[in-house]
């Protein structure tokens, strides 16, 4: 599966542009991230430079509870020969904060950050990063990594989310990571959607 276009954030851009997918009853600090909320599923390929490459099943859930901030949870299940889901691979959780706009613009030509976002790991690390929202799309980079001392030796890592598809219904996203050596590569991408309901469920 090819991951999502990763297009670049436009230069000298300052005001993100608004979605159409924004939801208007969450609180006034993450409206820019409401076209997240809900629970999305689909397949992926994950592969690293000392790991061959697979093929996963994945659901992830960003949640709502009337904070500034959304809840963020996935995981990650290896595709059996069949393509049913097999075991549990890994999982992440966290929280997506949305930073006030800046009273003033910055005086060089690097966007505005609008997104802090923690998401911690059962491999022994917790990713802090910073990231900017242009209409549905978010590009995060981190600002820090922490580890346990027997924890997985990443470094640092990017992320691109964004909706695509002629409904804006696919929330497609892409992973580099930094880790055990290597610089910024390719780790994990996939192309999820929500979930339909079954008639008399909703």
């Amino acid at each position: 599966m090819p991951a999502p276009e990763r297009e670049g954030v436009p230069r000298g851009a300052r005001e993100p542009l608004r979605s159409e997918t924004m939801q208007s009853d969450v609180h006034r600090d993450v409206e820019k991230l409401s076209f997240l909320i809900g629970r999305w599923e689909g397949v992926g390929v994950a592969g690293y430079a000392d790991m061959e490459e697979f093929q996963f099943g994945q659901e992830v859930e960003f949640t709502d509870d009337g904070g500034p901030y959304l809840g963020y949870h996935s995981r990650v299940w290896r595709l059996t020969p069949d393509g049913g889901l097999g075991a549990l691979w890994t999982s992440e959780s966290g929280y997506w904060r949305c930073r006030p706009e800046p009273e003033e613009t910055p005086s060089d030509d690097s966007p505005a950050i609008h997104v802090e976002a923690l998401i911690a790991h059962p491999e022994g690390y917790t990713e802090m990063y910073l990231g900017t929202v242009f209409a549905s799309r978010v590009e995060l980079l981190t600002d820090a990594v922490l580890r346990t001392e027997t924890g997985q030796e990443v470094t640092a890592g990017k992320r691109l989310y964004g909706l695509f598809g002629e409904q804006r219904e696919i929330l497609g996203y892409a992973w580099d990571m930094a880790a055990r050596g290597h610089e910024l590569r390719s780790y994990m991408s996939a192309q999820l959607k929500r979930p339909v309901q079954a008639p008399g469920t909703g």
